[in-house]
């Protein structure tokens, strides 16, 4: 069967269209794949809310959380329940597991609402429906601050609305969502006496608004042949409409609203889920993109779109770019292409200089080929260009090129050989086909279990597996074909005939004598060689153990949250003296405060915060990555300094998005009153360790808030003949405002809101003083005493209208009034009470090295019966992906070990190789610690890969030496000279690789990969080189030469 490289020199023209073919395709498909930020996360995360008004956080607990969650339990492949219950409002997360098939989600959110519906008869009465909200997945990537001096909220939303409609109809946009509208309100405000002194109850007032609100269906009228659809005007339209409603009070009495009430036109107080830029209102306007579409093409689209819109929209409307990720991608492609390009042009320079201009170009050309030929098959399999995948290219550059190495330099050996042509260009290629595949079949194996884990942070970096699989077979194939065709059409054989001494250089000559040294003292060798494993193993420790790296975004935010129960005007005021201090800094750029929550999840790793009104955030601006870590532990300080009574946070960009900390210990059990004797006691270990922040330590658990507990006296009611819902609704009016009603201007829905006030419009600060209102006038106390006073003028109508009407303070039908404390929110994790203790590390420390501090004296709490306590946040994570991978590993194990069984034949081989993988830590444990560089999950992956390297490496020396052996060489004389031989190549292929890592030496992500290649290789070489050789010498027990050899023995 003819081999594929002799096939190359009959059919040449049809390989070169093939490399044509490669070049054009690859410049094709990089215009055309989907460009993004990082990979494609689905959040398998759906969340169940359920609104129960008047309910206390423990009767929400337990009437409706634990009613839901009793539900959930039913499903199928769910990673957990966490649920959160407060005052009127229960919130239940369900989170699959990753196993579940992403065709699949969508049926499983599906049968989560039909469990939703079974659930509604055993909610209590006056809970509203189940709301289920399972659309976490998309990232608003595009998200713009609209700002509009001069205009208001109403103005400002009907045109957030147009932009909406607008952007929905660019190609590639899949959603916009539109934050910070406030909702319009027409106010009618009422002073205590002013309804009494009139003759007005409460229900007429509902009454009136209701028949000018609500829709009328007066059917079609019949005439002769026709039929024509009849309306009724006169529907409210405008707050005026409102204002002009009559009103006929008991007497008779017409009155317009307006002369009765003031009507205003205004919106909710307080404002809630507010924006702000710079201190100025906004609203948010956020895009998501169509899955498998180009970012960076979506947001020129989006940029163009808008820009033409601005030229006819009102002078004053402003778009700020909060986050742009198209802006971002182009940034971050450009990048790693820069740097892609400069490992390129390293590689290439070293192949040059070591190997010659024209051996250079060869391998350089090859290596521009896979990379091009890679496009085309990821696009094809639906992959994307982001940073894994394009750091994927820089961290194979090395390998990318060894096989070719290998070729090109036994093409070369055998040109000083004197072998005729074509077998000196066709040999070395068949020679080490096999050996090469099963070598890059191994380091492809080597990244198995990345591309199998299922965990948030595998399925992030999946595409380094896919991109390594098919850049490594194409650089096999092209190290088959296009290295000896090129090598055929660029080199010559030298003119002189006759074999040429082979490796009499210098180094060789050096190399030669510590091999040979070595080989005399294998036992010592190899003892001192596990000194050093051991010492690695034994320093492991001192490595940061940081497991999530940080993205280098020049954007931070900060999380504040005050005590529950303060107002949200506070929460406001402290926004914007915050945002002011910010902006008086030259550091700062732009800063984006909002209040209620968090805007909305416009970067893959931007968790959502809390929610509340005692709840805000600022995202902040910086120069650049650098500055904003300049400034994060003096802004810090500011705001611990000036704002002492809030849990106030900077947060960087991390991957780490399900934990709100790094450092969390969770405790559950029953009885909350324990839970916060454990988090007390936890809390108090954190304290003392030196590695944490100490503005950061908290458990998630709001302190208890005060509540006025109204205590309802039902004879004294019934005596002044109002109820408890009375009670309820006076108190409403008094407060926020009671909703009587409705109604549509344009498309903006206008709520009509009845409140009670002072005469100067104040609130009513004294709770007892608050008048209530029967809703229909109480007849009862109407006698034969009434009517004879009434016909004897002792009491006029107007005066008995004022009693029907006139209104009770709370005092007179209460009890009182008790202030209590309550929990505000009661979290649970899996049906369990739960309460996590939560700190972050100071800047320098890792989170493992925080945890360790205080592992021992926080497992030590006495737990009483019932009550757990388990590591969560970034340690949960870890455990999760690490459990994941080394889940996976024996898969890779085993391939690993069937390819060189396959290869060699034998189980001694095998071993050898293996053996050489721990000894790769010699150089990653002393090169992690110096460069001060955290053992990343990154590091990990990269981990995986130069076991790869070192794999695929100690597979051709070990082929070499068989091939001598076989050839007739003594062994001993076999492995010095396959050794020899093989030098160049490894350390090329070595170099290269360092080489090409050292533009990700700068990159937060990357940093320690590459610091873990990098020194993992230095002595991976030399394990190569040093190591193999003596193993093999043991296992086979290979004595030392009696003669001495001359160099001239020493071939390829």
């Amino acid at each position: 069967m003819m081999h594929i490289t002799d096939y190359i020199f009959r059919r040449k023209a049809i390989f070169y269209f093939i490399f044509f073919a490669m070049l054009a395709g690859g410049i094709l498909a990089f215009r055309s794949i989907s460009k993004l930020e990082d990979p494609e996360l689905v959040v398998m995360q759906s969340q169940i809310v359920t609104v129960y008004p008047g309910a206390s956080a423990h009767e929400v607990e337990m009437q409706v959380t634990n009613v839901i969650e009793e539900q959930l339990n039913t499903l199928a492949n769910v990673e957990s329940i966490r649920s959160k219950s407060m005052a009127n409002l229960s919130i239940v997360a369900v989170t699959l597991e990753l196993t579940v098939p992403q065709d699949e989600i969508e049926q499983r959110w599906d049968y989560l609402r039909r469990r939703m519906n079974e659930v509604l008869p055993e909610l209590p009465e006056g809970a509203q429906p189940p709301v289920i909200y399972d659309d976490f997945g998309d990232v608003y990537g595009m998200f713009y601050a609209m700002t509009a001096e001069g205009f208001s909220y109403s103005e400002m939303s009907r045109m957030a609305r147009f932009i909406k409609r607008e952007m929905l109809a660019v190609e590639g946009v899949a959603r916009v969502e539109i934050y910070g509208e406030q909702e319009p309100v027409t106010e009618i405000v009422f002073t205590p006496s002013g309804m009494g002194k009139l003759g007005i109850y409460p229900l007429q007032v509902m009454a009136a608004i209701n028949s000018r609100t609500s829709a009328v269906y007066p059917g079609p009228m019949q005439t002769g042949d026709q039929r024509i659809n009849l309306s009724v005007e006169g529907i409210t339209t405008h707050t005026q409409d409102v204002a002009n409603t009559m009103v006929k009070g008991i007497n008779g009495d017409l009155f317009k609203l307006s002369d009765i009430a003031a009507v205003n036109d205004t919106y909710n107080d307080p404002l809630r889920n507010t924006l702000r830029l710079n201190n100025q209102k906004a609203i948010g306007i956020s895009l998501s993109m169509e899955s498998g579409e180009n970012i960076v093409q979506v947001g020129k689209r989006v940029e163009k779109r808008l820009a033409e819109l601005q030229q006819n929209i009102p002078v004053g409307y402003n778009f700020e770019k909060v986050f742009f990720q198209p802006d971002l991608v182009k940034k971050s492609i450009d990048g790693f292409m820069l740097n892609l390009i400069a490992s390129v042009a390293i590689v290439i320079l070293v192949l040059m200089v070591s190997m010659g201009l024209r051996s250079g170009f060869i391998i350089g050309s090859g290596l521009i080929l896979t990379i091009m030929a890679t496009f085309p098959i990821l696009l094809a399999a639906g992959g994307t260009l982001q940073r894994i995948s394009l750091g994927a290219f820089i961290v194979a550059m090395g390998m990318l090129v060894d096989n070719a190495i290998v070729v090109l330099d036994g093409i070369l050996v055998n040109f000083k050989k004197g072998i005729p042509l074509p077998g000196a260009l066709t040999d070395p290629a068949k020679k080490t086909a096999w050996p090469l595949f099963g070598a890059t079949f191994i380091a492809v194996a080597a990244f198995l279990p990345v591309y199998l884990s299922q965990d948030a942070a595998g399925t992030y970096a999946r595409d380094l597996f896919v991109v390594l699989c098919i850049s490594l077979l194409i650089s096999w194939l092209l190290a088959m074909t296009q290295v000896p065709l090129f090598a055929g059409l660029m080199l010559k054989p030298p003119a002189e005939n006759g074999e040429k001494a082979l490796f009499t250089g210098k180094s060789y000559r050096t190399l030669r004598k510590v091999l040979c040294k070595l080989l005399h003292y294998k036992t010592l060798t190899l003892a001192v060689s596990a000194l050093l494993l051991l010492a690695a193993a034994l320093n492991f420790g001192n490595i940061k153990k940081t497991f999530f790296p940080d993205f280098n975004y020049n954007q931070a935010y900060i999380e504040y949250r005050i005590p529950a129960g303060t107002s949200p005007h506070k929460v406001q005021q402290d926004l914007a003296r915050i945002t002011k201090h910010l902006n008086s800094l030259d550091e700062v750029k732009m800063v984006v405060s909002s209040h209620g929550q968090t805007p909305t999840r416009y970067c893959l790793v931007r968790p959502l915060g809390e929610a509340g009104d005692n709840y805000g955030e600022l995202i902040v601006n910086f120069e650049d990555y650098e500055t904003m870590i300049r400034m994060k532990p003096l802004l810090s300080e500011y705001l611990h300094r000036n704002f002492p009574d809030a849990r106030t946070r900077i947060r960087k960009y991390n991957l780490s998005i399900k934990a709100s900390h790094t450092v969390e210990a969770e405790f559950s059990g029953p009885d909350p009153a324990v839970l916060r004797e454990l988090s007390r006691q936890a809390m108090n270990i954190f304290r003392d360790n030196p590695y944490v922040d100490q503005y950061t330590h908290e458990d998630d658990w709001e302190s208890p808030g005060e509540v006025l507990t109204v205590r309802y006296n039902p004879q004294a009611a019934a005596r002044a003949g109002v109820s408890r819902q009375d009670v309820s609704n006076a108190l409403l009016a008094a407060t926020d405002g009671l909703p009587i009603g409705s109604y549509f201007e344009d498309q903006t829905r206008v709520n009509i809101m009845l409140k009670l006030r002072n005469n100067d419009g104040s609130r009513i600060e004294n709770p007892e003083e608050i008048p209530v209102w029967s809703m229909l006038p109480d007849i009862s106390g109407i006698n034969e005493q009434t009517v004879r006073e009434l016909m004897t003028g002792i009491k006029t109508v107007d005066d008995l209208s004022r009693e029907l009407v006139s209104p009770v303070p709370l005092s007179a039908v209460t009890h009182g009034i008790d202030l209590t404390w309550q929990e505000p929110v009661v979290h649970r994790m899996n049906g369990r009470r739960a309460i996590q203790v939560q700190c972050e590390p100071k800047d320098g420390y890792s989170p493992a090295a925080t945890r360790n501090f205080s592992k021992k004296a926080i497992e030590a709490i006495p737990l009483p019966a019932g009550y757990q306590m388990q590591w969560v946040g970034e340690h949960e994570l870890q455990g999760d992906a690490l459990r994941n991978i080394f889940r996976f590993l024996p898969i890779s194990i085993l391939l690993i070990i069937l390819t060189l069984i396959l290869l060699f034949n034998d189980f001694r081989k095998p071993l050898i190789v293996i053996l050489c993988i721990p000894m790769a830590f010699i150089g990653i444990v002393p090169g992690m610690i110096l460069a001060g560089q955290p053992f990343t999950f990154m590091a990990i992956i990269g981990s995986f890969g130069l076991m790869g390297m070192i794999v695929k490496n100690a597979i051709v020396l070990i082929d070499e030496a068989e091939g001598l052996i076989a050839a007739g060489s003594e062994k001993h004389l076999a492995l010095i000279n396959a050794t020899i031989s093989r030098a160049r190549p490894v350390i090329l292929a070595s170099l290269t690789t360092i080489l090409g890592m050292l533009p990700l030496l700068t990159d937060p992500m990357y940093a320690s990969m590459a610091v873990a290649i990098i020194s993992g290789l230095l002595v991976g070489t030399l394990i190569t080189l040093l190591f193999v050789p003596i193993l093999y010498a043991v296992f086979y027990g290979v004595k030392p030469a009696s003669a001495t050899v001359n160099n001239n023995d020493t071939r390829a």
